[in-house]
């Protein structure tokens, strides 16, 4: 049976330091809660999920509101993985913005995951990953 998560789109109240070890449980690296504060509250769309008052999950979106749309950070604790939440997280943020292009980096691995939602794969995306903070890259780059 699927238990009913609680999806949240504001970012007042948000434990940073909860998202952060949160991250790095999942296993998506060490991220610092205020970078993580600061990249949320940009964001065009944020999407929190709970099990009660417990954070198990998130997602974002940056756009410019009118063409293109880029999702990041959906991220979803290791016990809760394969439970619907990170399908509830995605499917709000597509409801809630229905623009043509939409774009995502997916975590080596997980590309099923959003195939299932009908993402393909890009054939023209093209990335560059600066500095050391992303000791990932290789991973991910051709």
């Amino acid at each position: 049976m699927q238990q009913n998560y609680t999806l949240v789109f504001d970012t007042t109240g948000i434990n940073w330091v909860v998202l952060a070890e949160l991250f790095e449980r999942a296993p998506l690296g060490k991220r610092d809660p205020e970078q993580l504060r600061r990249a949320f509250e940009k964001s065009y769309l944020t999407c929190f999920a709970f099990d009660r008052k417990k954070l198990v999950g998130s997602g974002r979106m940056i756009s410019d509101g009118e063409y293109y749309a880029n999702i990041y950070d959906v991220v979803v604790l290791p016990e809760y993985q394969g439970k619907g939440v990170g399908r509830k997280i995605m499917d709000a943020l597509l409801e809630k913005q229905k623009l043509e292009f939409i774009l995502l980096t997916s975590t080596v691995g997980k590309e099923p995951f959003y195939r299932k939602l009908g993402f393909r794969h890009h054939k023209t995306a093209m990335a560059m990953y600066r500095g050391t903070k992303t000791s990932r890259a290789e991973d991910y780059l051709e």
